[in-house]
């Protein structure tokens, strides 16, 4: 009994017996191990944690916007001259020129903006006066001249060189220069608001253009203005180009291009010019709200112009208004030729155009059209249309039609102008109108308005009553790149 006993008490006391603290105590931390490492199934060391805190503070580095720093360089209190601050300067960083005079050349070669303060004036004898091989580049409040009368024919005051893409000048003058601005082979340059005055003493074919480009893709020539320049803006392998509110006067061309693709060009103002707007070889132009007057051979000159847009422009007062050579498919709707010798010359297979809404009033001639088959214009407003309008829709019930034989005779034998107002010219030019034996190939519209169609036409007729051309049918001045023998 007691041996008995004395096992049972053996077994319940050990089975009844207390842990220990310190087997408590390890129970306790692999309870809570297994906890965290079901929540966090990779321990981390110090290092880790190190690693990856500087990891986070990389990426938070390259998420915020870069911070450039840039200086401002003042010419005329902390530099002589605008090279000097050029050498000190860095891309980004602009250069102040205070008011004054300096006399240099210089070159640069660095993005920086040039800024004219209260418009200081840079003068050098010769070469070109600024010459820019870095792209991003801003030229403004500046004015450039030369205090010599013996210039390089090719002297140019702001020479962009190839590679030097988005730089815009505006807001300067170019006084006395040979050439304005020259660029080759350049991308999205801005030109504005800039006033460019060539060599009046010269020569218009010896002056230097007051903008010339080549190769120069997606360019805008804004809002600038030109005067006694060989032409005023010269284009050459130009596509996308942009030139809107320019004004040119006293040059050779106001503008001129040569295979420019895709351009527009609108609203300018050339007068005075021995030619406005020459638009040659070009593809989808559109020429539009352009303002041509008083030039002494063409206001608005097309050649191989193909897929055009020529609308609303106006034209007065120019030996010959439009002329169309080898173009078309072209749309010349809304455009007012008034006062030209000749108002609008279609020639050298200008046909399957579209020509409808102008108004041809008082020119000398209203077309010229020489080609082998009638072209139908319909929808224009002619001056020297006699009809009547007896449904009162206002237009004319019989056809207007354009070149008589008596056109023919002055067109071919020039001399014979002296004999327009013989009663010889006049009844055979009034038996062509009675018996049609004789056909020539004409114009013809089929739908001639009664009235003009631009209700400010007498307000600038006599704005520019004073541009007058002075020859009928005798030779113009020959011109360079014009097919035909030049005319």
């Amino acid at each position: 009994m007691t041996n008995y006993e004395g096992k049972d008490e053996h077994r319940t006391s050990n089975v009844e017996r207390p842990m220990s603290n310190e087997k408590q105590t390890s129970n306790t931390e692999r309870s809570a191990n297994v906890s965290l490492s079901s929540s966090f199934p990779i321990q981390y060391s110090m290092l880790d944690v190190r690693c990856w805190t500087f990891f986070m503070f990389l990426l938070l580095l390259l998420a915020l916007p870069s911070i450039s720093y840039t200086k401002t360089l003042t010419v005329g209190t902390d530099y002589a001259t605008v090279g000097a601050a050029l050498e000190k300067a860095e891309d980004g960083d602009v250069i102040e020129v205070m008011q004054g005079e300096y006399k240099e050349n210089f070159k640069i070669n660095k993005s920086v903006h040039l800024k004219g303060i209260e418009n200081p004036v840079i003068i050098a004898s010769k070469g070109n006066i600024i010459e820019i091989s870095k792209p991003d580049v801003i030229i403004e409040g500046l004015t450039l001249t030369y205090d010599n009368a013996d210039l390089a024919t090719s002297d140019t005051a702001i020479r962009i060189l190839k590679g030097a893409d988005r730089v815009t000048v505006r807001n300067n003058q170019l006084l006395n220069i040979m050439f304005g601005i020259w660029n080759l082979d350049g991308k999205d340059l801005l030109l504005e608001n800039n006033t460019i005055v060539s060599r009046k003493e010269l020569g218009k074919h010896k002056r230097g253009n007051c903008i010339n480009l080549t190769g120069s893709q997606s360019v805008r020539i804004l809002d600038n203005s030109m005067n006694h320049c060989r032409d005023g803006i010269y284009m050459e392998l130009c596509h996308d180009a942009t030139v809107v509110g320019n004004k040119i006067k006293n040059s050779r061309y106001a503008v001129h291009t040569m295979w420019v693709d895709r351009g527009d060009f609108s609203n300018n103002t050339a007068h005075d010019n021995l030619v406005g707007l020459a638009i040659m070889y070009t593809d989808h132009s559109r020429i539009n709200d352009n303002l041509s007057f008083g030039n002494r051979t063409h206001g608005l000159l097309l050649i191989q112009s193909l897929r055009g847009e020529i609308k609303g422009n106006t034209v007065i007062g120019n030996t010959k208004g439009i002329f169309l050579y080898n173009s078309v498919y072209n749309e010349l709707i809304a455009n007012l030729v008034m006062n030209n010798q000749l108002g609008i010359h279609n020639w050298g297979g200008s046909e399957d155009n579209t020509i409808t809404g102008n108004s041809f009033i008082d020119n000398e001639v209203q077309v010229k059209y020489i080609a082998r088959h009638n072209q139908k214009w319909d929808n224009n407003y002619w001056s020297d249309y006699i009809g009547w309008d007896m449904t009162g829709d206002g237009i004319g019930d019989n056809q207007y039609e354009s070149n008589s034989i008596v056109d023919y005779i002055l067109w071919r034998f020039p001399l014979a102008k002296v004999l327009y107002t013989s009663p010889s010219l006049q009844m055979l030019w009034m038996l062509e109108k009675q018996f049609p034996v004789f056909e020539v190939p004409k114009v013809i519209d089929s739908r001639p308005a009664m009235a003009p169609l631009h209700a400010e036409w007498k307000n600038l007729k006599i704005k520019y009553s004073s541009y007058m051309p002075e020859r009928i049918y005798g030779d113009i001045e020959k011109l360079p790149h014009m097919p035909g023998g030049g005319y």
